[in-house]
């Protein structure tokens, strides 16, 4: 039992070092203070919506669809949350929202020159910045519990294809290091005694 213990928690710790690394990914989070999250201790996911894939059908796939779910399953075991069908105690959404954005840089070096020496300019970028959102719902009373979201430069962490569940991955663990541990987890602290 202690070992399975000690486990779990080097595997939390591995999860963290290895997929919350990208300085690329910010995260950021808000709770309702009446009704704390630590006292719950089963979950359920949202049942898909239609109107989200046909939405953003190149985000909303069923291949993220299950990147997202696996990854946070995983996560949130290691917290203390269990999945189950049979009366949960939350309910978990996600959304993702993507985003074209621009970015006006001057100069590279911090000033303009006139005419004679070259024409002045500024560097116009334009890039796609990518939302992750994760909402933990009251089943009974269908209210917002708590809400976690990681916000990224999708060109910054995103290479390849294959790098997409690694994305999903980081993101939320970033997004998980902020949401307490169930309070009926098994407690892991170690006991020496002499």
């Amino acid at each position: 039992m202690l070992n399975q213990r000690l486990m779990k928690k080097l595997a939390m710790f591995l999860i963290i070092c290895t997929g919350g690394c990208s300085p690329a990914i910010r995260t950021y989070y808000d709770y309702n203070s009446d009704d704390k999250i630590q006292t719950y201790r089963s979950y359920t996911w949202e049942a898909e919506k239609s109107e989200r894939v046909v939405g953003n059908p190149l985000y909303y796939s069923k291949l993220n669809d299950n990147r997202i779910k696996a990854a946070a399953n995983d996560l949130l075991k290691v917290k203390g949350y269990v999945l189950t069908e049979q009366d949960p105690d939350l309910t978990l959404d996600y959304h993702m929202v993507v985003e074209e954005r621009s970015i006006l840089l001057p100069d590279p070096y911090g000033y303009m020159y006139g005419d004679y020496f070259m024409r002045p300019r500024a560097d116009f970028f334009t890039y796609r910045e990518g939302t992750l959102i994760i909402d933990f719902m009251n089943t009974k009373k269908k209210t917002l519990v708590w809400r976690g979201w990681a916000v990224a430069p999708m060109e910054v962490v995103l290479y390849e294809a294959k790098d997409t569940e690694v994305l999903f991955r980081s993101a939320l663990t970033k997004i998980f290091q902020n949401l307490p541990d169930s309070e009926s987890a098994v407690d892991s602290t170690v006991t020496l005694r002499e």
